[in-house]
């Protein structure tokens, strides 16, 4: 088979996380916008950014060598928001946003925690992959019982460590190493037919395309699944914008083009990735109170 990558495999990972990055801060800066056609538009582009992150999450957690430092990694961002968001709940810096926002790197963490636990050989640790799945959906129970305004706080729950996406990001992270086994089924099918033992298949365009293909398929699946989700339940819990988070699964078109290569990958790049979430919302929201306050 040819190993080759050509075209439509032109995105590295690298372009990837720059696309998922440019889009995360078009959506916080619509965010902050006077609501408009304008800040509407950057929303809908902002719906781009959370598939990109989790399938690179998924891809990281799948291919890492040392699994332990990538979740070190993600525990040591998610426990720098989780601290940012106690102290400005305490001094009310935001008037709640932070708290109400939740922290993303729970997100990716438990996500990533919940591939790390599937691809065990033993079956009864693969079922321990339920827990972070469970506790994305408890931490989005929580969220809602608060939004409804209806029994206040919830303190089972605490607010510090909850995911942003309730359970969207850990389902669709899972989702994504599900592609990867459907993948190999796949292929196996088909040599199969054709006769063609399937691992001359690995590494090869056809399996890229495939995993691509099934990747963007999750994106449909958890997408919809959202989106069902949010409309049975009551009005006042509407505000996650339904309707704009179908437009998630357009960031498809870009996974259809990943190559699989890691592409430029030097340390200050990789570090830097990290911290631009914290140091971009900081430069956005400053600009946003001089803008306010001047």
């Amino acid at each position: 088979m040819d190993n080759n990558r050509r075209f439509p495999l032109i995105l590295s990972s690298f372009w990837l996380k720059i696309i998922a990055l440019l889009t995360m801060t078009i959506d916080h800066i619509g965010f902050l916008m006077p609501e408009n056609t304008v800040s509407l538009v950057f929303r809908y582009i902002g719906r781009l950014a959370l598939p990109l992150f989790c399938f690179m999450i998924a891809e990281g957690a799948i291919h890492t060598k040392n699994f332990n430092r990538y979740a070190l990694r993600l525990g040591i961002m998610a426990s720098a928001i989780s601290i940012t968001i106690i102290v400005d709940d305490i001094f009310k810096i935001t008037n709640g946003s932070l708290r109400a926002q939740g922290n993303i790197f729970i997100d990716l963490l438990l996500g990533a925690v919940a591939i790390f636990l599937l691809r065990q050989k033993k079956w009864y640790i693969k079922l321990i992959a339920i827990v972070p799945i469970c506790l994305s959906v408890a931490s989005f129970i929580a969220s809602s019982i608060e939004w409804c305004g209806c029994y206040g706080n919830v303190l089972w729950y605490p607010y510090f460590l909850r995911t942003q996406y309730g359970w969207f990001a850990v389902i669709l992270i899972v989702l994504f190493y599900v592609a990867h086994y459907a993948t190999k089924l796949f292929l196996k099918y088909h040599g199969n037919i054709s006769g063609v033992d399937p691992q001359v298949f690995e590494g090869s365009n056809l399996e890229r395309n495939v995993l691509n293909i099934f990747s963007c398929l999750m994106i449909v699946i958890a997408s919809l699944l959202f989106y069902v989700n949010g409309r049975l339940m009551p009005p006042e819990n509407m505000s996650w914008m339904l309707d704009i988070q179908l437009f998630a699964m357009v960031s498809g078109a870009f996974i259809l083009l990943y190559n699989g290569k890691r592409g430029y990958n030097k340390k200050w790049f990789q570090y830097g990735s990290y911290l631009y979430y914290p140091i971009h919302l900081i430069i956005l929201y400053s600009i946003y109170l001089i803008i306010v306050y001047l």
